[in-house]
């Protein structure tokens, strides 16, 4: 009877066996998909797309620099303070002893050979004094120009001889001559048109003659 229990147990087994039957294992390809899924859970998302480097702000345009003149010759007019003293220190815009101040006109024609040089014709008259006779002077002269960076502003030097008719606080002095000098700044408001304003003295004192000086702002047209 045992033996008869034994063999139908063996012929069990051996039917599960052949069936492709299982008791408590995992097939390879259970513990594969496992693998898989674990490696797939672990990946690193990815990486964000950088973002675009931000544009660089436009350089401001520089403001265009009027160049001056159409042509070399020019004609100008300016509104003049005009002053005669005993020595080289006439105040120009105040009262002082031993001083004849006027109000006047002032005159230019000038011609540039080359961006740097160029020559002018004064002529200036007082208009309006305390005294009866007015200040007449006249000059030629060379002036040296300069222009400052791109600003559009030439400063300049005169150098010449006048000759001027002077007076010293009603005493007339008569006619004299001389070296004369001075300096200013020239602006171009367009291509034909400038402002400038300088100051000269239209004749030096020498010997026994005055002093005189004038203060100018005016316009210039060159054509």
């Amino acid at each position: 009877m045992k033996l008869k229990s034994s063999i139908i147990a063996i012929f069990a087994l051996s039917s599960m066996s052949f069936a492709g039957g299982d008791i408590g294992g995992v097939t390879t390809f259970e513990t594969g998909d496992v693998a898989a899924a674990e490696v797939e859970a672990v990946e690193p998302a990815p990486a964000p797309a950088p973002k675009p480097a931000p544009k660089p702000a436009p350089k401001p345009e520089p403001k265009p620099v009027v160049k001056k003149g159409a042509g070399p010759l020019y004609l100008g007019g300016a509104l003049s303070v005009m002053g005669t003293r005993t020595d080289d220190r006439v105040n120009l815009f105040g009262e002082e002893k031993h001083q004849d101040r006027q109000f006047g006109l002032t005159g230019v024609v000038g011609y540039d050979f080359m961006d740097y040089l160029g020559a002018e014709l004064r002529a200036a008259m007082g208009v309006a004094n305390d005294h009866n006779d007015k200040m007449k002077q006249v000059g030629i002269y060379l002036k040296p120009q300069y222009p400052i960076a791109d600003t559009g502003i030439d400063i300049y030097g005169l150098l010449g001889y006048g000759w001027a008719n002077m007076s010293d606080s009603g005493k007339m002095t008569g006619n004299n001559s001389g070296f004369s000098y001075g300096a200013g700044l020239d602006y171009g408001v367009t291509e034909n048109i400038s402002v400038f304003t300088d100051v000269v003295n239209y004749l030096m004192k020498h010997d026994d003659t005055n002093s005189q000086w004038g203060a100018n702002l005016g316009i210039k047209y060159n054509f």
